[in-house]
């Protein structure tokens, strides 16, 4: 049922709508996230070692990490470095972290590696961030550039946070701030997207979707701030550089005036116009060489007076080397200024010659402008022209252990040159490699010319259907249900997918399906919207958010990114008005548009926003959390009268929120009250709806009729608070629900007892507020009170087979309670722990240790 990971949205590349949505809910969102980082740093817990305990019930926890490179899996890398030792450094974008390809066994980053295997170094695969922590501890948001300054650490651009990060390698003061071995820490950007702050510090300065980065013969880091569409410099040291006086610490502009154009040829680079820069790297002759990916051009602004690349230059001028500025492909073995390129998301870098590398993108090249007349890639060059030395201009993966001009390739962003001159290139969901000599590299026997998939298995941690589960591969888990039999339904989010594990054999959703094993219900892994009233296992998703099961064991999933709820049918029959096939699936809500139109009439017309999850209340009634409008809605079953107002059978309405993100009117009517971020929703026995509001840090309640709930009385369709005090943080456990600070509650359910059990996603733990007296998970409860379930406040993963009180969960995030008549409760609580790819149990074993 929970949604998966807050207001964290993935959002494509290099697209005005991903660059900063604008809903003030997200901001608020952040900013309540980030008030969190006070808690506390462990979670005290009174509970008793009665024979609960924490187990792994769902995936292996692998997520591509310390495994064969070739077998990992990737989201996007974006670009690539390789540092002294030949190990390669990826900015792997879209699973939000950076990792390490280790090209001999030994310890590096401060852990032992074994040559041939991939590790991450930092991110969590989470969005939002905190510095001066374990870098794999803190999060990152879609990273754009990797690279090593001359210390060894490494710089990673945070892009969509707007961040430059160091993450120290060894301890010491590095860019003015004290730093630890293996912690990560900010250097430039306050995290807002914007320009501004040059001539002063760094950290206090503002970028947007800074880019690729490197590091010149002085230490500066250079910076790729694309869409202010400037090139930027951090001085490490005080000095004069690119022709200005600069203090250590302190961001400068050193190409660009910020406007997104094409101007400023052979005049100062300052004022000249670019257009979405994406990387900036010093040659060896001091020239700063762009990739001006807007305009299709690689552009020089010269270090001094001369003639490079073919052509005469006067210090501090910019000149195009590459490009005429129309996108296509043109112009091999000719002048590199009169070629076509279509590097729209590709970056430029240099090789050990001089020669300027340039990710052609969109044309599926890899092409070379040569600094002097030599023989570079096994061909014959001259300076000044182009030549392609990689892909045949066909977008795919193709061509392995052949020529590297006859391969396909994908969108390349980067590239880099290891010690041994090879060629290394990020390929779509790979990171391949052009040997320039013969011999083993990388664990293979490379041929010259020839090119070779060195990490990557173009998969994003899918595998295992119809095997053990808890042997499977799952990417991002989020939402998750279960039934009265004990099986198990979750969202794997980043694999498109919705999947089950049954709890006994049969046929279900039109397969055959053994107990234990995991299976595909609904999605084939590409992202789309489309398969609606076909075989559900053939569907395209955008973005998973929830699942939910109805009274006929139809399956409810929410697609956030289509704006649709839809259901796949467990049996054939007639259902939400429509006539359904076993193992179809057929939107009931969301006309596919966002936006908010339409409620108070047929539902599948409606236009709604941010779908994160739905439910089904006693009444057959569809409960959908819509995020982005700041509402609660619900489609109707049948016609009657429900959370106080008139509803026709197949009609959407609005039972809680008035739209606008914010929190008034608690204790009236539902729909006019502000509600801030809701996110998970349940409805309890007597028909109340529950749901979590991150952005409030409280549990709210819409009362399903008129009565005496949860400590307090309460009328029908008016809105309520019965946990939280408002504040973001951990506090509260053994005292009053309502007093309990709370850090971004996530999903909730209700257990067999009536307790509400919910995730505290940001503290790292599960909590549960009792509904009335008794001994529950082990605990002896009060009613209304508020107590520790699951997790000692500490994010990572440890745990399994022990108490719950003593775990470590990284972001847990969905949850199912499911029965099974034993200790207290009656239920057990599955919980979909995000960051640690797995789904994990408290269960009870039958007594006492």
């Amino acid at each position: 049922m929970g949604p998966r990971r807050g207001f964290a949205n993935r959002r494509p590349r290099r697209d005005d709508g991903r660059r900063r949505i604008k809903l003030a809910f997200v901001a608020a969102a952040v900013a309540s996230m980030m008030a969190g980082g006070t808690r506390s740093a462990s979670a005290a817990s009174a509970q008793s070692d009665s024979g609960w305990y924490v187990a792994t019930a769902v995936g292996d926890g692998s997520a591509g990490n310390a495994v064969a490179a070739t077998s990992a899996s990737f989201n996007f890398p974006s670009q690539v470095a390789v540092d002294a030792q030949g190990n390669v450094l990826i900015a792997d974008t879209y699973d939000d972290t950076e990792r390490v390809l280790a090209a001999t066994s030994g310890n590096f980053y401060g852990r032992p590696m074994t040559a041939g295997d991939i590790y991450t170094l930092a991110g969590t695969g989470l969005t939002g961030y905190t510095d001066g922590i374990p870098a794999t501890h803190s999060g990152t948001y879609n990273p754009d550039g990797v690279a090593l300054d001359r210390h060894g650490n490494v710089l990673v651009a945070d892009t969509a946070n707007d961040l430059v990060r160091v993450i120290a390698t060894r301890s010491g003061t590095f860019y003015g701030t004290p730093m630890l071995a293996g912690d990560i820490y900010a250097i430039a950007g306050d995290g807002k997207a914007g320009h501004s702050g040059d001539g002063g510090k760094a950290s206090s300065a503002e970028l947007d979707l800074p880019a690729q980065l490197a590091v010149d013969a002085h230490g500066n880091v250079l910076i790729a701030d694309s869409r202010n569409d400037r090139v930027r410099v951090l001085a490490e040291t005080t000095g004069t550089f690119y022709g200005r006086p600069m203090t250590a610490g302190d961001i400068y502009t050193i190409a660009g005036d910020g406007k997104a154009g094409d101007s400023g040829n052979g005049g100062k680079a300052v004022a000249a116009e670019l257009n979405d820069p994406l990387s900036a790297v010093v040659d060896k002759s001091g020239n700063l060489v762009i990739s001006d990916a807007g305009n299709d051009r690689v552009r020089v602004v010269a270090g001094s007076n001369g003639t490079f690349y073919g052509r005469a230059m006067k210090k501090g001028d910019i000149y195009a080397v590459a490009g005429n500025g129309k996108a296509g492909h043109s112009g091999d073995g000719g002048k590199a200024i009169a070629s076509e390129l279509d590097n729209e998301y590709g970056g430029a870098s240099l090789d050990g010659s001089g020669n300027i590398v340039i990710n052609d993108s969109n044309n599926g090249r890899v092409r070379v402008v040569a600094g002097a007349t030599g023989n570079y890639y096994g061909k014959a060059m001259t300076a000044g022209d182009i030549y392609s030395v990689a892909g045949d201009g066909t977008l795919g993966d193709a061509g392995d252990r052949g020529p590297a001009t006859s391969a396909e390739l994908g969108y390349t962003d980067s590239a880099a040159v290891d010690s041994k001159g090879n060629l290394v290139i990020d390929d779509g969901d790979d990171i391949r490699v052009v040997a320039v000599t013969s011999g083993n590299f990388y664990g293979q026997v490379m041929t010259a010319g020839d090119i070779y998939t060195i990490a990557g298995d173009d998969t994003e941690s899918f595998g295992g259907d119809g095997g053990l589960a808890s042997s499977s591969e799952i990417s991002a888990p989020s939402g998750i249900t279960s039934d009265s039999a004990g099986d198990i339904f979750f969202d794997d989010t980043d694999n498109l997918r919705v999947r089950m594990v049954p709890n006994h054999r049969g046929r279900f959703f039109g397969q055959s399906m053994t107990a234990g094993d995991i299976f595909t219900v609904a999605g084939n892994g590409a992202l789309g919207d489309s398969g609606e009233g076909g075989p559900a296992s053939s569907a395209e998703f955008k973005k998973v958010a929830g699942v939910a099961l109805d009274a006929h064991h139809n399956l409810i999933v929410t697609d956030e990114g289509a704006s649709r709820v839809l259901v796949v049918a467990n049996t054939s029959g007639t259902y939400y008005g429509r006539h359904m096939a076993a193992g179809y699936i057929y939107s009931i809500a969301g006309s596919g548009m966002v936006g908010y139109s339409g409620i108070g009439g047929p539902a599948r017309s409606a236009t709604i926003g941010c779908p994160l999850g739905a439910v089904v209340d006693r009444h057959g009634n569809v409960v959908i959390t819509d995020a982005c409008n700041q509402r609660i809605l619900v489609v109707a079953d049948s016609t009657g009268t429900f959370y106080g107002r008139a509803m026709t059978a197949g009609y959407i309405y609005s039972i809680a929120g008035e739209g606008t993100i914010g929190y008034s009117g608690i204790g009236g009517p539902a729909r006019s009250a502000r509600i801030g971020c809701p996110l998970g929703t349940v409805v309890d026995r007597h028909g109340n709806v529950i749901f979590t509001a991150a952005c409030n840090q409280r549990i709210l309640v819409v009362a399903g009729s008129t009565g005496t709930f949860y400590g307090r009385e309460m009328t029908a369709g008016y809105i309520y608070s019965i946990a939280g005090s408002g504040r973001a943080g951990y506090s509260g456990n053994g005292g009053l629900a309502t007093r309990a600070e709370l850090n971004n509650p996530d999903d909730v359910v209700v257990d067999e007892a009536g307790n509400l059990v919910f995730t505290d996603a940001h503290n790292d733990v599960v909590r549960v507020v009792a509904a009335s007296a008794g001994t529950y998970y082990g605990q002896t409860m009060k009613p209304d009170h508020i107590y520790l379930l699951a997790g000692n406040g500490t994010y990572g993963w440890e745990g399994d087979g022990g108490s719950p009180a003593v775990a470590e969960f990284a972001n847990p995030a969905g949850l199912a309670a499911v029965t099974i008549g034993d200790g207290g409760t009656g239920s057990a609580i599955y919980i979909t722990d995000l960051a640690n790819a797995r789904i994990r149990v408290v269960d009870w074993d039958g007594g006492g240790a």
